[in-house]
């Protein structure tokens, strides 16, 4: 199959895919400029990376705590994104 179908397919982006041709851990056949990707190969790929332990440890979505703080509109109040804005990076230094 052709790159952007193998991208498809994969769920990964172009220079993604490119980087694990280079590393040979997706095989190619050129047919003049044509670069088409072995399906078989994509197969063995995401089989080999169901095996890891970054696959098999996924953290779940954690759901939101202040759904109260949230507007019918969907959006936080002003006020609510500044205390976390503020809280998150700190602006001077405790002496």
């Amino acid at each position: 199959m052709r790159v952007p179908d193998a991208c498809r397919f994969t769920g990964i982006s172009r220079s993604t895919l490119y980087l694990l041709i280079a590393r040979g851990e997706v095989e190619i056949v050129k047919m003049g400029a044509a670069t088409l990707i072995l399906t078989e190969s994509l197969r063995d790929l995401i089989e080999r990376q169901r095996g890891t332990s970054t696959s098999r440890t996924a953290a779940p979505i954690r759901p939101r705590g202040d759904e109260g703080d949230i507007r019918r509109s969907g959006r936080q109040s002003r006020n609510r994104r500044a205390a976390h804005a503020s809280a998150s990076i700190p602006l001077f230094e405790p002496e």
